[in-house]
């Protein structure tokens, strides 16, 4: 009885049991639902709370974008405007030109029309603070947001950039500028020298032309405005052509010359890279094509008259000198600063005092205003002005005075006559002015800007060589030296022609200024 008890009680426990662990799963789900349905509740909560700012913050991202690619167009443009300032003052522009290039550039070039455009020369901050060759450009505009307002910052903000540019030297000081772009083609008359002619092509083949047998070697930079073509220091076409003629040449027809450099820069091309090496050996080519041009360094020299120069110039009027004497026998003659119009030494020992020479006409046999063709020439501390203006005037400067920077009238020049022949021999000494108070300080040959005659010159140091020192400066004119040496010599011309003889190198003592470039600096 009592095993069935217990069996009958063991069954009935089954149903009993599953009761209780259903009742316990209900109690359990309908807390578990009602936990849920309180989770629920609390992030609705915080959802409401939170939104606005989870929509700001994707809106800060957002308009931050907004804001920094304004900030890149403005900086592009800010930074184009102060290049395009300092390119304008580089060319000798004014500050107000140089500004108005700075607005132009941003406002039109780039469609910132709203923009706010500062231009301060020189900057107002930075490292280079007072100095007029660099332009500082300060560039803002308000730009509107779309949500960063909902964390209460203000919907229009202003978006400002600022860039500083200006020149920097980019080559050596120069020892040879070649000024005119695209010098007209000029053949050389020395019928009334013909002793002293030279070997030269009919036509220019370069702005600047080596020719002869050997190296040209400049202890300083060449700067060529000449924007003749050719190609680049890589062989890709340079210039405005294929060539010839060339920016720069060394005999292309039969290349017997070289040219060696601290720096060669030429607006146009060459004829053959290959021809053009560094001064110091070993080191890598100097040339460099395709390049913008360089200003004249002597575009604020003026003309020669007693006031601007009262130790070395003198209005007396001395008409045309011919001289012809027996050297060694007879005393030299002896030559004063003054006004000529013209010197012609055949034979004999001269000697040119110290001073400015002006020479305004030509001598009527030879056509040649400075001819010295023989004799023993002792010219130390002078200046040789030349000029076509038969009535200048060293008291006033006129006509010359009045011809600034102007290029000389266009057209055809044919052949033309030299305005200087210098072959100098037996010793012949010639130095420039050395006063640092004088605008002609340095000038050897001065020759007026709008006078396209050629300027030769000849000297070789072996047999009964000179010396020749100072700068040749004739802005639009061709100049040809023909020479075997070394010699303190600088060149700014319209166009040169070296004829070597072996070796031609220039050391000048003090070298002219070196090419400069626009660098964005801040």
């Amino acid at each position: 009885m009592s095993g069935f008890s217990r069996s009958v009680i063991s069954k009935g426990s089954i149903p009993m049991q599953r009761q209780i662990a259903t009742n316990a799963a209900a109690r359990r789900y309908r807390g578990a639902q009602s936990s849920s349905q309180n989770r629920h509740g609390k992030i609705l909560v915080f959802l409401v709370i939170l939104l606005p700012v989870l929509i700001g913050f994707v809106g800060l991202v957002i308009d931050s974008s907004v804001l920094m690619s304004d900030y890149r167009d403005l900086q592009h443009a800010s930074d184009a405007a102060a290049t395009a300032a300092a390119m304008s003052l580089l060319s000798g522009g004014t500050s107000g030109d140089a500004t108005a290039a700075a607005v132009n550039c941003v406002q039109n070039y780039n469609g910132l029309s709203t923009a706010n455009v500062v231009v301060n020369i020189p900057p107002q901050s930075g490292p280079n603070v007072g100095s007029s060759s660099y332009a500082e450009v300060l560039v803002s505009r308000q730009a509107t947001t779309n949500f960063i307002q909902v964390l209460g910052v203000n919907a229009q903000q202003t978006v400002s950039v600022r860039s500083v540019a200006g020149a920097l030297n980019s080559t050596a000081g120069s020892a040879i500028d070649i000024l005119n772009p695209n010098p007209q083609g000029i053949t050389l008359n020395l019928s009334p020298l013909v002793s002293l002619s030279v070997s030269l092509p009919p036509l220019m083949l370069g702005g600047l032309e080596v020719l002869g047998l050997g190296q040209l070697s400049v202890n300083g930079a060449i700067l060529d405005n000449n924007q003749w073509g050719g190609v680049d220091q890589n062989g890709n076409p340079a210039g405005t052509s294929s060539g010839p003629p060339y920016g720069a040449d060394c005999m292309p027809l039969l290349p017997l010359t070289t040219v060696a450099a601290r720096d060669i820069r030429v607006v146009g091309g060459v004829d053959n890279p290959k021809c053009y090496g560094n001064y110091v050996s070993g080191q890598a080519s100097p040339l460099h094509c395709n390049m913008l041009p360089v200003a004249d360094p002597y575009a604020n020299l003026p003309s020669p008259t007693v006031s601007n120069d009262p130790s070395n110039v003198v209005a007396t009027n001395y008409g045309g000198v011919d001289i012809i004497s027996i050297p060694l026998i007879l005393a030299p003659t002896v030559l004063n600063p003054g006004v000529y119009d013209w010197i012609q030494v055949t034979s004999g020992s001269v000697v040119f005092n110290p001073g400015v020479y002006i020479i305004r006409n030509v001598n009527p046999l030879t056509q040649i205003s400075l001819a010295v063709i023989a004799g023993q020439v002792t010219a130390k501390g002078v200046t040789f002005y030349i000029t076509n203006s038969s009535n200048y005037s060293a008291t006033t400067g006129a006509p010359d005075s009045g011809d600034g920077n102007s290029s000389p009238p266009t057209g055809s020049l044919g052949s033309l006559l030299p305005s200087v022949v210098i072959a100098s021999l037996l010793g012949s000494t010639y130095t420039p002015i050395s006063s640092s108070s004088s605008p002609f300080n340095g000038l050897l040959i001065y020759q007026r800007r709008v006078d396209q005659r050629p300027i030769i010159l000849a000297d070789e140091t072996i047999i009964l060589g000179g010396s020749l020192s100072g700068t040749v400066y004739a802005k639009y004119a061709q100049a040809v030296f023909a020479a075997y040496g070394t010699y303190d010599l600088k060149f700014v011309v319209g166009s040169m022609a070296f004829a070597n003889i072996l070796q031609c190198t220039l050391n000048p003592s003090q070298l002219l200024p070196p090419a400069q470039d626009v660098f964005l600096v801040e």
